[in-house]
Parts: structure tokens; C-alpha cells; sequence
């Protein structure tokens, strides 16, 4: 498949997982509990994984689940800083979204689910020469 093609299928991949992310947030209460307790977590790091690989297309899909897995990880523990100035930025609504509020060692279990989430939907995206190990 062209790279150009391939990109586009990503880009729309990205758009389409931010509002069901997001409705597991909005919604929550209607959903169940590990649905909306963990499920935008696992989804952010999917939805980063489809952003990654609109401008990484020639790696191997297994190096972007890990490196979508690591940058998740960096985000989180960036959580961990909580100086006034990116507190306010934190505050901002898209930025909120991006950086988090709160470090949880939980969502370190919800980024690598959701890392290989991305990795049969890449499969499928792709074909099997690209998306095995």
C-alpha cells in the first residue's frame, strides 16, 4: 500500500477514536465500570499510536506500539511535575486532554493495552508483512 494512502487511513483512524475516547469519559455512568474507568486511558494510547504512524509509516508496527507505549509513559510520569505554570497549562482544553492531571500506575496497564490495541488494527491496515514481528 502507498505511504500516502496509508496515512490518510491513520489520519482518519485518529479522528474517528477521539470522540469514542472522549464519550467514555462524558458518558461514563452508562457504561460499565471498567469501560469507563480505564477505557479512555487504553484509547488515548491507540489514538496516539494512529497519530504516530501517520508521520512514521515505514518502521515496523511492533517498534510503534512500543515507542507509542514509551511516549505514553513519559506523559504519565510528566504528571508527576506539578509546577504552577504547567498546572495552568493543564488547564487549558486541549492541553488538559494531551498531559493529564494526575500520575496512576494504573494507566501504564491501560497505555500497553491500548499500544496493542493499535497492533491488529494496523494488521488489518496493512497486511501481515508489515505488522509482524
Amino acid at each position: 500500500m502507498p505511504p500516502l494512502k496509508k496515512r490518510l487511513i491513520y489520519l482518519l483512524c485518529f479522528i474517528l477514536i477521539i470522540p469514542i475516547g472522549l464519550s467514555t469519559r462524558k458518558y461514563g455512568a452508562s457504561m460499565p465500570y471498567i469501560v469507563a474507568q480505564y477505557g479512555g486511558d487504553t484509547l488515548y494510547a491507540t489514538c496516539w499510536f494512529f497519530f504516530l504512524r501517520i508521520f512514521f509509516v515505514k518502521p515496523p508496527v511492533w517498534h510503534m506500539v512500543l515507542y507509542t507505549f514509551l511516549a505514553c509513559i513519559c506523559i504519565e510520569i510528566l504528571q508527576l511535575y506539578q509546577a504552577p505554570w504547567i498546572q495552568k497549562f493543564r488547564h487549558t482544553p486541549p492541553f488538559g486532554l494531551l498531559l493529564g492531571y494526575g500520575f496512576l500506575w494504573s494507566d501504564w496497564l491501560c497505555y500497553a493495552a491500548g499500544s496493542l490495541l493499535a497492533w491488529p488494527i494496523a494488521y488489518a491496515i496493512e497486511g501481515k508483512r508489515n505488522a509482524d514481528f
